[in-house]
């Protein structure tokens, strides 16, 4: 799905990270969101503009809001770096579950794109080289006969040290995006917050048990029947595998545009 922030994002960080270039992840972890999208407060600008002219930790330090419930990880970073004086020792004083989650966001981002362009070009079709979960879904296995595999058993991999990449083109477009990233992840690495297991995740996930209904506002709009066009709102339910996006799912919902000048949906 689409990833969330506009400026650095996550998956900017974690693309740091993973190129074990520590200094570089602080500096987008302080660069933070885009004004743009994010009103921050002038102690915030304050804050993240002494680090990008000084970085100093402790001139910056010196800059944080007063509330310590903003800017926490960057303050976590600051405090790190006076302590120890080490880029990677500084982002380790940031909770495991955000650093790890930096991580991933690069891995989706790589699957995006690797889903999109997959899509893009050979449709929602088993093709020889696939990669499939077996019946029982904890065993792939590399697709030969695409007649006998459904689209709803294709996955595509989490990038990382313990997968395998399909062996067909779409396993060269994830090899020829982690190299123009500089990203090497076949290898377990050392340092834990440069390196990745890696997971399957479906091609094409089904949502189950959908149900909607129309909401309505007022007695006018309980007039509305499920062959009108157009409603004022709709409540939908369904339920996703792990990994999925609800936002994604009424992404897809709602992309449907409705003719309302000839009365036909």
């Amino acid at each position: 799905g689409e990833q969330e922030f506009v400026g650095v994002r996550s998956f900017d960080v974690g693309r740091a990270l993973l190129k074990q270039n520590f200094s570089l992840a602080v500096d987008l972890i302080m660069e933070g969101r885009s004004s743009n999208v994010y009103n921050p407060t002038q102690e915030e600008v304050n804050t993240r503009q002494t680090w990008k002219a000084t970085k100093d930790a402790r001139a910056t330090l010196k800059e944080f809001p007063k509330s310590r419930n903003v800017m926490v990880r960057e303050r976590d970073l600051m405090r790190g770096l006076l302590r120890y004086g080490d880029p990677l020792e500084a982002v380790k004083t940031v909770p495991h579950n955000t650093r790890t989650f930096w991580v991933h966001a690069y891995q989706s981002l790589v699957w995006n794109k690797v889903a999109t362009e997959r899509v893009s070009r050979y449709g929602t079709q088993p093709i020889e080289g696939d990669l499939y979960f077996r019946d029982n879904g904890s065993e792939v296995s590399v697709v030969t006969d695409p007649k006998t595999v459904s689209i709803s058993q294709v996955v595509l991999p989490l990038p990382g040290y313990t997968i395998q990449y399909p062996s067909n083109v779409i396993g060269d477009l994830y090899r020829e995006i982690l190299s123009s990233d500089g990203v090497q992840l076949s290898v377990k690495n050392d340092t834990e917050e440069s390196s990745a297991k890696g997971s399957y995740r479906k091609l094409i996930q089904q949502a189950n048990n959908l149900k909607w209904e129309i909401v309505a506002h007022d007695e006018e709009d309980k007039s509305h029947s499920l062959s009108d066009c157009v409603v004022d709102a709709a409540r939908f339910t369904f339920e996703l595998e792990s990994g999925c996006y609800a936002t994604m799912m009424l992404r897809e919902l709602m992309l449907t545009t409705m003719s309302r000048g000839n009365g036909k949906c």
